[in-house]
């Protein structure tokens, strides 16, 4: 299967996390998704990937983290350790794993959306975002709208797919 539109470097292929409980589709993108096991990140490009076949898992080298809202402040609180821990993982790739949150950076300013029913104060959600940058190979995106935030994670794995291409030349 070819997993690049012939003559360029955007992926015609997304490989797909089985564990994704609301899995972006990509519609009107041009892709097809794949659902197949991850060992870091929920979305990537095949050419980001080693194959282990006794395990059928693929390493990335590059990954997308989708988070709603919901999710991204319990990755902040009560399951800080599982998610510090996949962040550890991207500590060596050349690029930083990217967290696209399907909510806005206004919306956890404000203590608006997701925030409202928490007992977390938006100064620690940027001091917790502060030193994760610092500490690990992250870069967090923030979206205001899901689909808004589908995009942006399919223009991440199209971004890397022309660094790769160009890194190549």
């Amino acid at each position: 299967m070819d997993e690049t539109r012939h003559g360029s470097s955007i992926p015609t292929t997304v490989l797909r996390d089985t564990r994704e409980q609301r899995p972006w589709t990509f519609d009107g993108c041009g892709v097809e998704t794949r659902d197949v096991t991850l060992s870091t990140g929920d979305y990537t490009v095949p050419t980001a990937c080693t194959h282990d076949p006794d395990s059928d898992t693929y390493h990335p080298q590059f990954a997308v983290e989708r988070k709603s809202g919901d999710d991204f402040l319990t990755a902040l609180t009560w399951e800080r350790d599982r998610f510090t821990s996949e962040l550890r993982r991207a500590t060596e790739w050349p690029q930083p794993l990217a967290v696209v949150v399907e909510t806005s950076w206004q919306t956890l300013l404000r203590n608006r959306g997701c925030m409202r029913r928490r007992d977390i104060h938006p100064n620690q959600v940027v001091g917790t975002l502060s030193a994760w940058t610092r500490h690990y190979n992250v870069a967090f995106r923030f979206a205001d709208s899901r689909r808004r935030a589908e995009l942006c994670a399919f223009l991440l794995l199209v971004r890397h797919s022309l660094r790769r291409r160009c890194e190549q030349i």
